[in-house]
């Protein structure tokens, strides 16, 4: 949280640290054990790190279909 609105000066100086370092997502990996970051299906819940999401978003209704996705409810009367 710290990071979204500071530099890593900043931090430092909150924190009382002399320097600060980040993990890349596969050092993270490394650092609990994994030889690497399964890329297909990664074995933790990074993407709020990588914005990558283990789910891959499938359209069912096929290539000749247009739809329009709303996130009004009709059934809602308010």
């Amino acid at each position: 949280m710290l990071a979204a609105n500071k530099s890593n000066d900043e931090i430092c100086e909150y924190i009382g640290a002399k320097s600060l370092r980040f993990l890349s997502i596969e050092g993270l990996y490394k650092a609990i054990g994994f030889e690497k970051r399964n890329e297909t299906y990664p074995q933790l819940t990074d993407h709020y790190f990588t914005g990558e999401y283990p789910v891959k978003l499938v359209d069912e209704l096929g290539d000749n279909k247009i739809t329009q996705l709303s996130l009004l409810s009709t059934g809602s009367n308010n």
